[in-house]
């Protein structure tokens, strides 16, 4: 069992929930089936209509917002105020990180048109790439790197077979660290988001990303219930805390960014870790990109907000608590 540290509550009766929570999927026989059979065969549209009837099922509260947590934590913890004054460098009051999943070739060649609207803003990103899906060109890598973004891995070949099996893990563990360095990534993000932090032990990673606080849309919802990263055995976990452009513009219809404003405002109020999950696949369609330069306005307005990338951020989280940590 791998151990997983969440300052600066080690202690508390919250840390030994969380501790104790699976944060690994289980494939039921009919996810199997689903994932092995159906999925590869089911055209996008119905997909789609079957997505939409689920998530009608679905309840949220507060806008993705979980109040109850942080005042809990913060009557429990005698550390609250040390923590929070030792957080992020500068005095700053919460972090900003910007993270993109590529998931189509289209998506790929949209990438430099994204950079570009966040240098407007003075952003930099992470791009977690599929290696063995799409075309990976020198020339948007070169985007990528000269202006000072990060390229991270995004899964194997996006089939969410990945955690269908340990046999299938195993068998595509070597060709992601293959990439890994190929791309010269520290991170990783996997595809949908599904997860099995015992399993990724074995990738050659300084932080995993395939986490969040709280996200009821997913294909295995619930979440962490934490809005920092934590050291999750060697690695450092980073859980996106916005919800995914794909569930505002597709999930829930939504024509503002008024959920994500709302959610922004909660963690600055607490100093939580701002991680935006988007894609230039959906970026690129209708006028997302509109609402996506909305978010950029309203990231920049951010008094004393550490703008930085995952990779900065999970160094500076390994270098405070991660003793164990292979990059420490």
């Amino acid at each position: 069992m791998i151990k997983f540290k969440f300052p600066p509550y080690q202690d508390s009766k919250i840390v030994r929930n969380l501790s104790e929570k699976k944060f690994s999927l289980e494939f039921s026989p009919l996810c199997k089936i689903y994932y092995r059979m159906v999925r590869p065969l089911m055209p996008l549209s119905i997909r789609h209509l079957l997505q939409n009837s689920y998530n009608l099922k679905v309840t949220y509260s507060k806008d993705f917002i979980f109040d109850d947590f942080l005042n809990i934590l913060q009557k429990e913890s005698d550390l609250w105020d040390s923590f929070i004054a030792e957080l992020y460098s500068d005095a700053a009051v919460c972090a900003i990180v910007l993270t993109h999943d590529v998931e189509t070739q289209k998506g790929f060649k949209f990438i430099p048109k994204v950079i570009e609207l966040e240098q407007k803003y003075n952003f930099k990103s992470s791009w977690n790439l599929v290696p063995y899906k799409y075309n990976i060109t020198d020339d948007i890598l070169d985007e990528i790197r000269k202006n000072g973004n990060e390229i991270g891995v995004h899964g194997y070949n996006h089939d969410g077979k990945l955690y269908y099996s340990k046999k299938i893990f195993d068998k595509r563990i070597s060709y992601i660290n293959e990439a890994i360095e190929k791309f010269g990534a520290v991170g990783f993000r996997s595809p949908m988001v599904h997860r099995n932090l015992e399993w990724l032990q074995q990738l050659n990673i300084l932080y995993d990303a395939s986490c969040f606080d709280y996200d009821p849309y997913q294909p295995f919802p619930g979440g962490t219930g934490s809005i920092w990263p934590f050291v999750a055995g060697k690695f450092i976990e980073l859980p996106y805390t916005l919800p995914q452009d794909h569930t505002l513009f597709y999930i829930l219809k939504v024509k503002d960014i008024s959920i994500w404003k709302n959610k922004i405002d909660w963690l600055v109020k607490n100093h939580g870790m701002i991680l935006a999950l988007t894609h230039p696949d959906y970026l690129r369609e209708k006028d997302n990109i509109k609402y996506y330069e909305e978010l950029l306005f309203y990231l920049s307005e951010i008094k004393n907000g550490w703008r930085c990338l995952p990779k900065d951020i999970a160094m500076c989280w390994s270098n405070k608590f991660g003793s164990k940590c292979k990059y420490n």
